[in-house]
């Protein structure tokens, strides 16, 4: 008797731990409409869409994020999107001209740009977002907006090295 006790607790404590590891993976993962990232809402105009190896499919706020995500995962990426900021159609992100900097912030720093450090010194505060990077299909919509907005006009490689060294 005392075996199939045993057998009966072993049995619910499978159970039980199964349930848990559920909800807790359930409740940790990040919300739909928020970027992969930097845990940011979705901006409908910089969306940057990635097919992963395995053949799902990830959204992040902005070509930056996107390009942080491809450096951080090296090889699970199999292809990306970069939303055309003049038509807001999916372009493919190695063939899109990329501006860095300007005027405009599209992603909204969650903490503010400054944070309190030691002794209640002001410090910047890190922003994955910044400076803002934004993908056009062509290169002359690209030197339009530059010439509007100000920043640095680049091709994707460009704007990878980027990232990387920021």
């Amino acid at each position: 008797m005392k075996a199939k006790e045993y057998l009966v607790t072993g049995i619910a404590l499978a159970v039980i731990a199964v349930v848990c590891v559920l909800t807790y993976r359930h409740e940790t993962r990040p919300s739909s409409g928020l970027c992969q990232v930097c845990q940011r809402g979705l901006h409908s105009g910089l969306t940057y869409r990635l097919e992963m190896a395995n053949g799902t499919l990830e959204e992040v706020c902005c070509p930056r994020c996107g390009l942080h995500f491809v450096l951080n995962h090296p090889g699970t990426v199999r292809q990306a999107w970069a939303t055309d900021l003049t038509s807001g159609n999916r372009i493919p992100a190695q063939s899109a001209y990329y501006v860095e900097g300007g005027d405009v912030e599209y992603c909204q720093p969650q903490h503010g740009p400054v944070e309190r450090g030691p002794q209640g010194m002001s410090v910047l505060a890190y922003d994955r977002c910044l400076p803002t990077l934004v993908a056009f299909r062509t290169e002359e919509d690209a030197a339009a907006y530059h010439r509007q907005h100000g920043g640095r006009v680049l091709t994707y490689d460009q704007a990878l090295n980027g990232v990387r060294t920021q």
